[in-house]
């Protein structure tokens, strides 16, 4: 059983609760539950590839989060909860623990101060009494968990996630396929889990249906690089990518309300530079959580295979990291080509949407091919015979009750062709 990592989430709660006035105790601080985290990656293990991955990348974000709340702020003085009556530092310890556990679990920042408005879609009307909430979200879970079924039934029977064949292998729609694939797994994954959490939290009364926004933003708004990732992909860990800045400033959470601060007004426009390296930043730490992930399943292969006395054993740290670190530059290009096209006089429409949407399959279609290639083939090396013998999907079965059809044997078949 992994103890490490409920030690480190412990002890940077711990350290954040006391509060220390002295940067060089809060950096001890820091280092110790740093420290634990990279103890915990050799020792990590949850027997599945994708699990183990998630694993790797949650002690990463853990870093990340240590780094900021240590470091970087002084989250008792600096934020609030609407619900506080008083500043959390004025708190008994045990309450100030706990109202840190609570903030830390928020990364969307629903109900505190550093929540950003513009990025979270707001529950619908039509389902903000408890019994619609519920309902929709049922129905959520549902249609997410045959879409990680189908993704995961696409996996197990197409031979390039079985063998070390390139995800180009097949051509490029089925290109388009198998690097969409994981993505879809994690997608449909983090949605399942969150619907049944906000079942719970609001079937129990314990939050109300407006605590529990949808994990994703809208897919209608992902039609250039920059809009799926702040739009759409990014809601859950926004907070923690951009811990680097450059922020804007903010008001003091109890300060005085004045006449002018009460009304909302208009924001600048930052200068290009200032987004583009809050941007960079925001990916660079990506590409570090994700890194993590790589680090735990290599040491998963070298288990494996230096218990067989191997010594080539395959490289998997990085593969991960050049995914996260292109995306800067496919918004580099499609700024200077939305700009260029402003100055031409053309206006956004359906059309340069359609326009926008295809740039961004294609951009992702071959940028995510390195990246799915080196983990596909690592996690083939360090997982030998993941999948084989595993429990028929959903799919499976009502195929093979309703209509007769072995849906798997059939998928294999036609796939091995391609």
């Amino acid at each position: 059983m992994d103890v490490l990592f409920p030690a480190a989430r412990t002890l940077l709660l711990v350290f954040a609760a006391l509060n220390f006035k002295s940067m060089s105790w809060r950096l001890i601080g820091c280092s110790i539950v740093v420290a634990v985290l990279a103890a915990d990656l050799p020792l990590g293990r949850t027997g599945n590839r994708k699990f183990d991955y998630l694993l790797g990348a949650t002690l990463g974000t853990t870093v990340l989060q240590a780094i900021r709340f240590l470091l970087l702020v002084r989250p008792l003085e600096e934020y609030r909860h609407e619900a506080d009556k008083v500043p959390a530092y004025q708190l008994p310890f045990i309450q100030r623990y706990f109202w840190l556990f609570k903030m830390t679990n928020s990364p969307r920042g629903i109900g505190w101060s550093f929540k950003v408005e513009s990025s979270l879609i707001p529950v619908d009307a039509r389902h903000r009494t408890r019994a619609s909430f519920i309902a929709s979200r049922i129905r959520w879970l549902f249609s997410h968990y045959l879409l990680l079924e189908a993704a995961t039934l696409y996996t197990r029977c197409n031979p390039v996630f079985l063998s070390k064949a390139s995800v180009t292998s097949q051509g490029y729609i089925l290109q388009c396929l198998n690097v969409a694939a994981i993505p879809c797994q994690l997608y449909a994954t983090l949605t399942c889990v969150h619907c049944a959490l906000a079942i719970l939290a609001v079937g129990a009364n314990l939050d109300e249906p407006q605590a529990w926004p949808q994990p994703f933003g809208h897919w209608k708004n992902a039609y250039t690089v920059r809009k799926f990732w702040g739009k759409t992909w990014h809601q859950i860990s926004r907070h923690d990518l951009t811990l680097f800045g450059p922020h804007r400033p903010k008001r003091n959470p109890w300060g005085p309300v004045t006449e002018d601060s009460s009304v909302r007004k208009p924001k600048d426009r930052e200068p290009w530079a200032t987004t583009y390296r809050r941007l960079c930043y925001a990916f660079m730490c990506s590409a570090f959580m994700h890194v993590c992930g790589d680090v735990l399943l290599q040491f998963r292969v070298w288990d494996d295979f230096l218990s067989t006395g191997t010594m080539n054993v395959p490289n998997v740290i990085g593969y991960s990291a050049p995914y996260f670190l292109l995306q800067p530059v496919g918004v580099l290009v499609e700024d200077a080509v939305v700009e260029v096209g402003k100055r031409m006089g053309l206006k956004e429409s359906t059309w340069t949407r359609m326009v926008g949407y295809a740039w961004m399959w294609v951009f992702t279609s071959f940028s995510l091919v390195y990246t799915v290639d080196g983990l596909k083939n690592a996690a083939h090396a360090g997982y030998p015979g993941e999948g084989m013998g595993a429990q028929a999907t959903l799919i499976e079965v009502v195929a093979n009750r309703v209509l007769g059809v072995q849906l798997a044997p059939v998928m294999s078949s036609w796939l091995s062709r391609m």
